[in-house]
């Protein structure tokens, strides 16, 4: 089984949550330039707006609209604080979108669900828990069936369509709510009435071949249940590794930076497992209202190491934190991942230097993987450690 995971009116939600004010309202999160609606708010949806729409047209019809240009740095950090929860269930993953991913739910520990309905509501929760956003979520044997059932009752929706439920719910879907079937492919299904997506499966082969082509005959067998597009191959380099925990509400900066650290350690662990150096990070705070604060930052060069990359970190914090917030979440991204082969030293850097840090890193490395990440850990993470392992000797560290 497959599920897909699909945001809720996403670049609208991110602004919402960036302005509590703005929920409940009609909201218009606008493109580049201000003409086109990206996204609308669920109340805005109801006056007939839709993604893509002229804002001219947008605001004939939902006149006391709000409209604002999409925050795309705070939607950007919200996707990676998304896709952390999700990488805390499963090694494979998907990114379809910035607001949209596929899980293969064989790679969960323990395999498929028992209870897909209460594992994937279980999942909603969790994501909005710690993001304060709401997400769709769909599960279906096809990657085509998922994302049709992530559709099927958005927003804040959880459907789960098993192959002896397949023509039930085909049936009840137009054959216009079938992923890849746009306005001019309509055209075809109107005339030869495939007027449900039922309709288009069971239709002739060759004749949909003849119309959409090879990808034609594919849709109909995914539509059928037939796993024809794997999720995310194993050979493929993931484009960010992030990381997000929650913790009791603390002002205390010395403790939230520790949290921190531990990500750093993390996700530079995992990114270098895959021979990977990345070209930028992200830091998100959260306080206990779901506000975040989040800032993103571009690298000089690809790094890979934590004697490069934490000086960056510690500017992003510093940036980003307020000791008057009382925090409950933390999150780190590493993005833009490139292999580390293709490299190369900038004119401004000291090649020793990088190699010394490099052989340093690779020694952490060693020693984490043998007896686990927190054997070795920087002096500023160790609050947090005491306080979450009492039982670990800490002296070691001293």
């Amino acid at each position: 089984m497959i599920a897909h995971i699909d945001a809720d009116s996403f670049f609208a939600s991110v602004l919402q949550r960036k302005y509590p004010r703005l929920r409940g309202k009609p909201l218009l999160a606008l493109g580049m330039g201000g003409g086109c609606v990206i996204a609308a708010s669920y109340e805005a949806k109801a006056k007939g707006i839709k993604t893509g729409m002229r804002f001219k047209d947008a605001i004939t019809l939902c006149p006391n609209a709000v409209s604002m240009p999409s925050d795309f740095a705070e939607t950007a950090i919200a996707s990676h604080e998304i896709e952390a929860v999700l990488q805390d269930h499963s090694p494979v993953i998907e990114q379809m979108s910035i607001d949209e991913w596929f899980i293969d739910l064989h790679t969960l520990v323990g395999g498929v669900p028992f209870d897909l309905l209460l594992w994937a509501a279980d999942l909603q929760k969790e994501i909005q828990k710690m993001t304060g956003l709401w997400v769709s979520v769909g599960v279906a044997p096809s990657k085509l069936l998922a994302k049709m059932a992530s559709e099927y009752k958005k927003p804040r929706g959880v459907t789960i369509v098993e192959k002896h439920k397949l023509e039930q719910f085909l049936s009840d879907r137009p054959a216009a709510a079938i992923s890849g079937i746009g306005r001019a492919r309509q055209r075809h299904t109107d005339a030869h009435h495939w007027n449900t997506a039922w309709d288009f499966a069971m239709a002739d082969r060759e004749k949909v071949s003849k119309l959409f082509g090879k990808n034609g005959h594919e849709m109909q067998r995914e539509l059928l249940g037939e796993r024809v597009s794997p999720v995310a191959q194993n050979d493929s380099p993931p484009k960010s590794i992030s990381r997000c925990r929650s913790f009791r509400a603390t002002r205390k900066r010395d403790d939230v930076w520790a949290h921190l650290l531990q990500h750093v350690n993390y996700t530079i662990l995992k990114m270098r497992k895959q021979k990977l150096a990345a070209r930028g990070i992200t830091v998100w705070l959260r306080d206990g209202t779901y506000k975040h604060d989040g800032l993103q930052l571009r690298l000089p060069q690809p790094f890979d190491t934590e004697e490069s990359i934490t000086p960056y970190v510690r500017r992003c914090f510093d940036r980003v934190y307020s000791p008057r917030t009382p925090y409950t979440q933390v999150g780190f991204a590493l993005w833009d991942l490139h292999d580390k082969a293709a490299q190369q030293f900038s004119l401004f850097s000291d090649p020793q230097n990088i190699i010394r840090a490099d052989n340093v890193q690779a020694s952490l490395d060693i020693l984490r993987v043998k007896y686990g990440r927190e054997v070795v850990v920087s002096g500023s993470a160790l609050s947090v450690m005491k306080k979450r392992d009492t039982h670990l000797d800490l002296s070691v560290f001293n």
